[in-house]
């Protein structure tokens, strides 16, 4: 190679190395994706671990009672009291057995009382439900369950942490009414036992934090309605015609579907504090809004992530999401607590987040 040759070849390696080293204001730098705060960060906080299976008996939080107990269901349909001893391990009871599925529906506490609603099928295969009750001694354990009532009509369970309440010294919950108007029953009838009081609303209701009922299904298209079950007061929530509307007492959920996932906006049932949530194919966790006046917990499946989900809370107050989990797997939900779980099998382990500790 001759001097000519030598000196173009290195003229264009400096060429080279110069162009790669400037910045070019074509060639603008690769962004570096910022990562979502979580809540463990912003508020210092962390979950209480359960296993997920005690004594070999798989189980799924249905209402945490308080840091160290819970009441949770099985899939034979069957109601547990689990407790954290000391050492942090598990220890289960057996509340009610219902023999069959669906089994215990809904289930609501006191400090002094648990009540729960279990179904099973007749012998003619229609379900056919019943409220019970046990007393909790000062440890908090049940004691003997005693039948409430069987006057319960068709029940209503949406998951909703209101499914079962206990308010204005009675047990409430809804049920539909039979025959050929769609009617929801507001049912209720005094802790210590005695007549089941039955009041009918027409069209499809589901129940909010006492006293309130909030319209459902078809009925919440282009708005909805709420409703006091003891004074008979309404409010009338206005959205868009093609927004569903999914109301708690405080707080309702706007939901726009498209092809490319939906848009969930919250809103006061008066129309203020209006604010975007989610948008794509992120869902609520819980068909309750706005727990505890401030949190709305949601979840997306990732096609990328198999069965695993990532989980987030937006706080109202902030008006930011808040990364939970990035790979849960089940999520849920109480009137103040958010669950989900990790690990599968024996390895399974439910994460209890008290959204109390953030407000």
């Amino acid at each position: 190679m001759d001097t000519a040759q030598r000196l173009t070849l290195a003229g264009t390696a400096v060429l080279a190395l110069a162009w790669l080293a400037w910045p070019s204001p074509d060639r603008p730098e690769a962004e570096v994706p910022v990562a979502a705060p979580t809540v463990w960060e912003t508020w210092d906080a962390e979950p209480v671990d359960w296993p997920g299976v005690v004594d070999g008996r798989a189980w799924t939080p249905l209402h945490v009672l308080d840091a160290d107990s819970a009441l949770g269901t099985d899939e034979a349909g069957s109601l547990l009291y689990v407790e954290l001893d000391e050492n942090g391990d598990a220890v289960l009871t057996a509340v009610a057995e219902p023999g069959g599925v669906p089994g215990v529906i809904a289930a609501a506490a006191t400090d002094t009382t648990l009540a729960w609603i279990s179904s099973v099928p007749d012998e003619q295969g229609r379900v056919v439900s019943q409220l019970w009750t046990a007393p909790r001694g000062e440890d908090g354990r049940p004691g003997e369950a005693a039948l409430l009532t069987a006057d319960t009509g068709d029940v209503i369970a949406s998951g909703s942490a209101y499914d079962l309440q206990f308010a204005a010294e009675g047990l409430h919950w809804l049920s539909t009414a039979r025959g050929g108007a769609l009617v929801t029953e507001h049912r209720s009838i005094p802790v210590g036992g005695g007549e089941v009081e039955v009041t009918g609303h027409l069209g499809a209701w589901q129940a909010a934090a006492w006293p309130w009922l909030a319209s459902a299904g078809s009925d919440s298209l282009g708005g909805a309605q709420l409703v006091r079950t003891d004074t008979g007061a309404g409010v009338k929530v206005f959205s868009g015609s093609e927004e569903l509307t999914l109301c708690s007492a405080t707080w309702c959920r706007l939901i726009v579907n498209a092809e490319d996932g939906a848009r969930v906006d919250l809103i006061r049932p008066d129309g203020t504090d209006r604010v975007t949530v989610a948008e794509g194919f992120t869902s609520a966790v819980s068909p309750d809004v706005g727990l505890i006046d401030r949190f709305e917990p949601l979840v997306e499946h990732r096609a990328a992530a198999g069965d695993a989900a990532e989980v987030t809370l937006f706080d109202l107050q902030a008006g930011e999401a808040y990364l939970v989990a990035s790979s849960a797997g089940k999520t849920g939900a109480d009137a103040r607590c958010l669950w989900w779980s990790t690990g599968t099998g024996e390895l399974l382990v439910w994460h209890v987040l008290d959204l109390t500790d953030l407000a």
